[in-house]
């Protein structure tokens, strides 16, 4: 999206500690390039709903409490380095495929 935080120094250490590879986006292209779209938002919702049914089962209420619990259980399941790379894969990002 452009923002200067995303070119920031201290923001380029970290991905590189954590080994990650930074890809920057073309300006006015995330309509066609939007990875997380594309393959973990939709799963991470599944999974959150899954959690969420599951604590209704019990007869547990999502509160304050345990809402940021639930939330994470669903994300360690949607955003896997696996289901990232193959995101990045079907969109053609990387390795990149213009077609």
């Amino acid at each position: 999206d452009g923002h200067n935080s995303h070119y920031s120094l201290r923001f380029l250490r970290m991905a590189e500690k954590y080994h990650i590879i930074v890809l920057y986006l073309p300006p006015h292209t995330t309509h066609i390039l939007q990875p997380c779209n594309v393959g973990v938002f939709s799963p991470l919702s599944t999974f959150y709903k899954k959690e969420v049914a599951e604590l209704a089962r019990q007869n547990v209420s999502i509160d304050k409490y345990n809402v940021i619990k639930t939330y994470t259980n669903a994300r360690e399941k949607a955003f896997t380095p696996s289901t990232v790379k193959a995101t990045f894969l079907k969109c053609g990002i990387h390795p990149f495929n213009p077609n």
